[in-house]
Order: C-alpha cells, then structure tokens, then sequence
C-alpha cells in the first residue's frame, strides 16, 4: 500500500502544483486546509476510467463480440500504468454473470471477446468492464454497454426465411416523473435563479412537456417547455414564504402540477455563463439574511484541482469570477462553493470544451471498390497543434447496409470518457451532445448536467479527521486474497500458506491481520493453476474457515437498451441483421465452416432445456452436451466418490485411475473443466475428494459438436462438471477445517478475428462470404509521423461500408474518426 500511495501522491501533487501555482489564488488558511483535504483524499482517491469499443453496434447468437479496452487515469485521460488487470463481464437479461474473463492490461489498453453461443435467448445484455481500483468508487464507476442480442432459431422471428415480428429489447419502466432541480442546488428567495428539469413518462419515453409557473393567486411569473430529451430550464425571482407551482402540460394533452421546492431565506445562488469561447463566467449571490462570511470556491477534474480561490463577503451581496477555460481539461468540471468552516453550500457542473481532441485523418486509394476486392486504408493522427502524435487506435469495419447504425444514440470514445463516465445514471443519446457545436446544444448539455447527479464527489468522506484507506488495490498482477475466521469471528495473526503442485512444487506463507484478511500478491501463474490456501490458527482449528475473495456481482437491476427509447414503444427491428446472419450461418453449415457453433434446430435446442444445470458455464449453454447427469440422477447411485459413480454410466467414458478416456477417441485423455475452469492432467486428483453431494450436474462432451467452442483444449472431449459450491463461492472449494482449494481463472487470450485474404491461392473462393464485420484490429499504433496502415478484403455483398477509428495519443488527447466508401 505505501508503494501505491506514494505512486498517487506523485501523480496528484504534480498535477496540483503545475495548475494551483498559475491559477489559484492562495494566501488564507481556511482555502488552504480545504485544498489540503481535498489533495489528501486524491492522492489515495485517483480516477481511473475503462472505455470500450466494440465491433458493432449489436449481435446475434452466434456472433462473437470483439472489444478493445482503454484503460485512463486522471481528468487528462492519460493511458494509466495503475492497474495491470481489467475484469470484463457478460451479464445475461435476469443479470447473471455469464463469463468472466481477466485481461492483462498493457499501457493502458488491452482486448479481448466473448462468444454468444447458440443457446442464448434474444434480448438485452450488458457488458462491464472495471479494473480492481475502480471498485472503490462502486458499481457506478464500471463502464457498462448494453448490448441487443438478436435470436435466430426462434420461429415466431422468422418463418420461411422472413421476418415475422421485431424483436424486443429490455428497458426499464420508470414512473412518470418530472423533477424541478435550481442551479447549484439552492433556490434562494429574493435572488435571480435558473431552474431545470427533466420529464420520463410512465412508459420511459421523454415527454415534450410544456407548462407555467404561478404563484398561489395564480399569477404567472414563467412559462417553460422542453427542447431536448425531456429537459429543459427558466428563470424567476422566488419571493420568501410562497408557494410556487408548475402547471404542466404533456404531450399527449394530460395536465399535472408539482410544488417547486420553497425558497430558503439565506444561503447563496450560483449563475454560469459557459457561452464565450474562451471564459467561463461566475456570479455568487447571497440571499438578503446570509450572514457575512468567507467563501471558497474550488473546481475539479477527475479528482484534480485545478483553480481554488476565495473572497470576503463582507457587504458585498454578490461577486463574480471570469476563469479562463484553458487551465481546464475538456470534460465536466465540478465547482463547488465552500464556506470558512469548509462546508459544502453549493455545487455546480460545467461542460468545459478545448475542442482539443485529435485530428484523424482516413484515406483510402479510392471511394468505390468491388466486392472481395483489397482495401488499402491510410490513419493520419494529429493534435490540436496539427503536430504528429502517436497514439493506440482500434479499427471496426462493417457493411453499413447489414449493420444499421443510430449515430444519434451511439456510445463512443469521447461521449464516454468525457461525459457519461462522470454521471449518475443512464445519459439517453450521449452522442447528440457532441453532433452540433450551436447555442442549442450546450443549453441541451447544461440541462443535462443541471439534473444529472455527479459521480465522484462525498465530502463527508474528504473532511473526516482520518480518512480511510481504499479497500480494494490496484492490480498489478494476480492476487490471491481473502479472510480466516474462527467461530465467525476474524483470526487475527492466523498463519496462512498458499501451495501449488502445478508445474513444480510451490508453497509461501503469509499472516493474517488484524481483521483478519491476508493476500498474496505479485503472482504469476497460468490458466487453471489450483492452489491449496492452509491457515493454523493458535487456538486449534475447530470452526476456522477460509473465505476467499470473489468478484462483485451484478446488483443492477436495469438494461436500457442502446437504441433510442422512443422509436416503436422500445421495440427495435434488427430482422434486417438477423435474417443475414441466418444466411451467413447456413452458408458456413454448408460448406462445413466451424468457425461460429450455432445449432440452427430449436426442436433439439429445446429438448437439451430439460437437462440444464444450475450455474453450469458450459460454452454451448448449460445443458448442451451429448450426455447430461444432473443431482437428482447422482444422488440415486449412492455410491460416494464420484469416479466409482461414473464408471459405466457414461457413454463413451471409461476411467483408468481416476483418469477419464474418451473411448471413442483411442482411449485418449479427455479434458476436465471444473466451474468453468479447466485442470491440468496432474489435478486430476480433484476427483478423489468429489463426492455425489458435492456435484450439481456432470455434462459430457464427447464429438466435435459440442467441442467445437472450446478449441483445441477439448480435442478428445471432455467432462464439464459444476459443483453445489459454484454458486456461492467462485472456484474454491473446502475439504477441511482451515483448507480450501483454490482455482483462479488466469489471463485470456483473445481470438484473432477472421478476415479472408483472397490473393492467398489456398483461400476458398467458394464460400459465399456475408461477413457483417468486415474487418476489425484492436492493435493500431501510430508512429512518430503519426501515421499507420492496414489492409483487408471486402466481402460478397455491395452498399456502404463504415470505417471507425478511435483511440488516445500519448497524452491523453482522444480521437474518433468515421470514414465510407461504397463496394459496387
């Protein structure tokens, strides 16, 4: 821990000093013990984001989602050397954990992909990404991607090789609300105030709304009305003592009233003007009965302070600050109003914009191409100063005509890093934001920041006499960790020792502390290592467990589906994309192409349901394998150990030591993948402590159907058993009192995506090529000159095909870039 503080402490005062030495206005104790909390709480407290780009927009079963992650640090989105491990989850409509898979990050970025097996259903999935460190800050930190699924075994979706109906997404339904929210959070009777609000009817849509404000004679002092995704603002004087009310009427005719909140008789108002180009433009305004006092205000970035100063309120009723925007970064910055006891009054968020993202630049040798015909596409990148800069780009191509893409409601690089990575809840169409740089669109965007929460900020947190340490660290590489305790109770000085028999003997000790926790950091091990935890505790081992530690689960109870909310009552028609994919699969089935595992029948889908297992990570889905046992069936055999049951009773499987051969395949070994991790030959020892209780199901794989998804690992077959313990306690299982064995996942290793290369003779020229994704590279890195090339095949089919680049420089700079041309 002192390592990484005082890796932070660097990072932060450097920053701090470079900006508060030019900017800040320093000189009184009151401001400098604020910053000096405030810099503590960052040194420990350093943003770190995760963003990631995707192939396309959304898929079918069958499909494989590929992604590229970049991982930054600190409001300046410098790729982050503080974490070496991002955790990516594939979260399933009922939010279960489908996959897990851990990426090593390298400079910032990694990638990697997840297959959507055929048993899937169509609907709304969602993707996080997060590394260790961000787990501090909650789930609300986590980069998080709903992803539309399309089904196509389903025969209400298609017959004939027609459509029949749309295929829905799953939403939320929030009630119908509309929420009145003053600027800077205070409305202040006697003084000139701004408020927002923003509109969800009951059916999640964004209602154009409309209405007056009066007061309780009925006179009418405003009118305001919606301009953008049901959020809009005006002004009026609050009187102290009175009752204001909005008189709202909805699209659809209904009428409603809401009580505005009453007008306090001191504090202070906060009024922004963002609209010059270059200066920000402040004015505090204390109510008539505020008592004199010093006022600090201090604006941040990402944890970062970057201009503090404050002002004698000493008959004065108001003062104003112009800032110039350029000691800013581009993004949100958080002001905040401290009085001298520096407690928080008021706050309010500014979109600052430098229109400092990089310039790209795609070339092509010409815009109109064949099919199957060689793309040869040139990235230029450059800063805003038009000097080359390297940087790590990712690359997605697909056919446009196939892939219908909302530009509107779209995620990308910069709505995410700059924007939606920094509020609270879901930001419908992110992209709107960032399309038009007119009056309009920042009065758009300084509504959505007047009624959206802020992310990063708890000052009861920052002003504590000893603020806490974070519980969870950065990873640098893998760590085993978790707690000892004896009658439920932590075993403080417990000793605990991690062996390992894979790839040698291996064993070190550690000592729990006082709460009981221990860890064993900088490992290095691969896939599927078992590990045994031991711990003595002094006083006898009687009631002592291990508890290991386990991934977050997933506590969101909400899929927003990525296409706008308001098109066909949330249904969105993907038939389009679905039905080419039904092609693109038949066409492979055909030819005898097992590059994507889609079974195509329902009827034998369906069947296989019957025999699903509880919890089981079977690739094909859980309980599709050419023979299934579930806990019913191996509690009737009574027999004990596992391996005396399994004799026998499985077809195609014989044991010779406990050894499972697969005796259709010669006798030869087959695989054994425990909760979805597989073991080594020499752990096959696993099976001498696995009883009938233990074992939730056992699926047998035995052609190459179902082995196809797994690769070579599964070459002579397999036996992929879930135990009771999957649910609950994630690859470790206990045999003893104190003892635990221990499975850790280690790192992926991400497919290399397909891209046909037709001037190779031994290409197949035969298979119909209806590729969606035409080409995708998420290792694109520019050189000095900021310049880098790449080049693949069109596919079979003619229409427009749409290149997307984005990426971050060395220094933090984004960029984004979309480039088409026409294949005829």
């Amino acid at each position: 821990m002192k390592k990484i503080t005082s890796f932070l402490r660097m990072y932060v005062v450097f920053i701090v000093t470079v900006h508060l030495s030019a900017q800040a206005q320093t000189g009184t104790a009151p401001l400098k013990s604020l910053k000096n909390k405030l810099d503590i709480y960052n040194e420990t407290h350093t943003c770190e984001k995760a963003y990631l780009q995707f192939d396309k927009p959304y898929y079918a079963v069958g499909d494989t989602i590929y992604f590229k992650a970049y991982v930054t640090i600190g409001a300046e989105h410098k790729l982050s050397a503080l974490s070496g491990i991002l955790h990516v989850d594939l979260i399933g409509p009922k939010n279960q954990i489908l996959r897990n898979i851990k990426l090593q990050v390298t400079a910032g970025t990694c990638w990697g992909d997840f297959v959507l097996t055929d048993t899937l259903k169509g609907g709304g999935y969602l993707i996080r990404a997060y590394t260790n460190w961000m787990r501090n800050e909650g789930e609300n930190s986590f980069f998080e991607k709903a992803i539309t699924v399309c089904s196509l075994t389903s025969v209400s979706n298609f017959k004939g090789g027609k459509p029949q109906r749309k295929i829905a997404t799953m939403q939320e339904q929030p009630k119908h609300d509309v929420q009145f929210m003053p600027e800077g959070g205070s409305l202040v009777a006697g003084n000139y105030s701004k408020i927002a609000f923003k509109a969800i009817g009951a059916n999640g849509n964004y209602p154009n709304i409309k209405g007056t404000i009066t007061d309780e004679t009925g006179n009418e002092l405003a009118s305001f009305s919606a301009t953008h995704a049901g959020m809009g603002s005006f002004t009026f004087v609050p009187e102290a003592g009175k009752t204001y009310n909005a008189n709202i009427v909805y699209d659809d005719g209904t009428h409603d009233v809401v009580v505005l909140p009453k007008a306090t008789e001191t504090g202070y108002t906060i009024n922004v003007n963002n609209n010059n180009a270059d200066t920000l433009r402040m004015r505090i305004t204390a109510a008539a009965n505020s008592t004199t006092d010093k006022l600090s205000l201090v604006a941040r970035a990402g944890g970062t302070i970057y201009y503090a100063a404050d002002k004698q309120q000493t008959g004065v009723k108001f003062f104003s600050v112009a800032i110039p925007k350029n000691i800013f970064p581009t993004g949100i910055v958080q002001f905040t109003l401290y009085s001298a006891d520096k407690e928080p009054l008021n706050e309010r968020l500014v979109f600052i914009n430098n229109h400092d993202e990089l310039k790209m630049g795609l070339t092509t040798e010409k815009r109109k191409y064949k099919i199957r015909e060689k793309v040869n596409i040139a990235l230029n990148t450059q800063s805003k100063a038009s000097k080359p800069t390297m940087g790590s780009f990712s690359i997605s191509v697909v056919d446009e005509t196939k892939v219908p893409v909302d530009t509107v409601n779209e995620n990308n690089i910069l709505t995410s890093l700059l924007l939606t990575s920094n509020l609270k809840g879901y930001i419908d169409a992110p992209a709107y934001y960032f399309s038009n740089n007119n009056e309009q669109t920042q009065s758009d965007l300084d509504n959505l920041l007047l009624t959206q929460g802020y992310r990063h900020f708890e000052w009861k947190e920052i002003d504590s006499k000893k603020q806490s340490e974070p519980k969870y660290q950065p990873e640098k590489d893998f760590r085993i960790s978790g707690i000892v305790k004896r009658n439920g109770k932590p075993a403080n000085g417990a000793k605990v020792s991690l062996i390992s028999k894979t790839n040698g003997f291996f064993m070190i000790d550690t000592v729990a502390d006082s709460s009981g926790r221990f860890a064993f950091e900088h490992l290095i091990f691969s896939d599927s290592t078992k590990f045994l935890i031991q711990s003595k505790v002094a006083k006898g081992q009687d009631n002592v467990i291990v508890e290991m530690d386990t991934l977050p689960v997933s506590n969101r109870n909400r899929y927003v589906s990525p296409f706008n909310s308001k098109k066909d009552n949330g249904q969105i028609d993907l038939n389009t994309y679905a039905v080419n994919q039904m092609q693109f699969y038949e066409e492979q089935k055909k030819y005898g192409v097992n590059q994507h595992p889609v079974l195509l029948n329902e009827v034998h889908i369906a069947a296989k349901k019957e025999s699903a297992i509880p919890h089981s990570e079977n690739l094909n889905g859980s309980g599709n394998a050419d023979q299934v046992l579930n806990a019913k069936q191996l509690e009737k055999m009574n027999c004990g150990k596992i391996v005396d049951c399994l004799s026998g009773v499985l077809s195609g499987v014989i044991f010779r030591a406990g050894v499972p051969l697969n005796s259709r395949a010669h006798q030869a070994v087959m695989a054994v993948v425990l909760d979805g991790v597989f073991l080594d030959k020499s752990e096959y020892d696993i099976f001498d402590y696995l009883h009938t209780e233990d074992i939730e199901g056992i699926e047998v794989v035995l052609g190459p159907h179902y082995a196809a998804i797994y690769g070579d690992r599964m070459a002579n077959g397999g036996l992929i058993i879930t135990t009771k313990k999957a649910k609950k306690i994630n690859n470790y299982y206990r045999y003893a009192p104190g003892v635990v064995t221990y499975m850790p996942k280690g790192f992926y290793k991400a497919r290399e995506f397909y891209s046909p290369q037709y001037d190779n003779p031994k290409t197949n020229t035969k298979i119909p090529d209806l590729r969606s994704t035409i080409y995708w590279n998420p290792n694109i890195i520019t050189d000095k000159d900021g310049k880098a090339s790449f080049s693949y095949f069109n596919a079979d089919s003619k229409g427009t095909y749409r290149v997307v680049v984005e990426g971050i420089d060395a220094d933090g700079n984004l960029g984004r870039q979309v480039y088409r041309y026409t294949v005829e």
